[in-house]
């Protein structure tokens, strides 16, 4: 006999899943852009920040693989042949080095990030994290965030076995090691595109951060003695990328945040789903 019945879930939210640089950690997310542009020039090849920041949030190998791929034909041009695999493996090994560097004085947490993840757990909630860094970078980032208050449950580093963003694989592993289920009960939080898609393909909730992130990319100092209209359309505008991503919700920055997350938490109660 058929059963076509449907169990509707709706025990509230299990967790929450953050991104680190723009999002927990580095307002502006400084320190990639600063590698990157630190690595081509070196290789010999200069790239503009609206170039690096177009493929911000993924593994950065793939990064610095997509960045060759929308730059070819300029590339081409100037060194009389495609970009090939061996290109990215040069210029990566130029920016890994780079990044380790200047890592550390990136990683002090944005601000309302420590007051956010003391919140969520008072809700009964774990807090896990995914990241496009590799796991050498994230125990720089990790052990200085934790300096200063802020250490997620877990934080999952993309691998050979497990992609990176787009792909949804980092939200499974915290699911796995932190136990919570199912994917409707998870909110991932994150200011790039990639951070949208992610959540989009594992199934769960998601949140935008639009002035502390990628989508603004200033410094709290740059935003200061920005030009009002400038700044103002430029956040227009990074609130309609990341809502046109996908993003349940999208706000200025994790400070934002808890209203959000209760609000979801009773859009769950209510049956809802994302």
């Amino acid at each position: 006999m058929r059963n076509d019945s449907k169990i509707v879930y709706r025990d509230g939210l299990k967790g929450v899943v953050c991104d680190w640089a723009g999002t927990a950690v580095d307002f502006g997310s400084l320190s990639p852009v600063s590698a990157f542009e630190e690595a081509f020039k070196d290789f010999g090849f200069e790239i503009t920040r609206d170039e690096i920041r177009r493929f911000m949030g993924m593994y950065k190998k793939d990064h610095t693989r997509e960045i060759l791929r929308f730059t070819r034909e300029r590339f081409k041009e100037q060194f009389g042949y495609d970009p090939k695999e061996e290109t990215v493996e040069t210029i990566y090994s130029k920016f890994e080095p780079s990044l380790l560097n200047c890592v550390r004085k990136y990683s002090k947490p944005i601000r309302g990030v420590v007051e956010f993840s003391r919140e969520v757990r008072k809700m009964g909630l774990k807090l896990g994290s995914t990241t496009g860094y590799t796991e050498e970078m994230m125990k720089i980032v990790v052990e200085e965030a934790r300096a200063h208050g802020y250490c997620p449950d877990y934080w999952a580093v993309p691998t050979a076995r497990i992609p990176g963003r787009p792909h949804p694989f980092m939200i499974y592993e915290n699911v796995i090691e932190l136990q919570i289920y199912p994917m409707s009960a998870i909110v991932k939080i994150g200011d790039t595109v990639s951070d949208i898609q992610e959540a989009h393909n594992a199934g769960c909730w998601s949140i935008g951060v639009v002035v502390s992130g990628n989508e603004l990319g200033l410094s709290e100092e740059e935003m200061e003695t920005a030009d009002p209209a400038v700044l103002k359309s430029k956040i227009k505008n990074g609130y309609k990328t990341l809502k046109d991503a996908g993003a349940h919700y999208v706000i200025d920055g994790i400070w934002d945040a808890l209203p959000i997350i209760e609000e979801i938490d009773q859009r769950i109660r209510a049956g809802e789903q994302p």
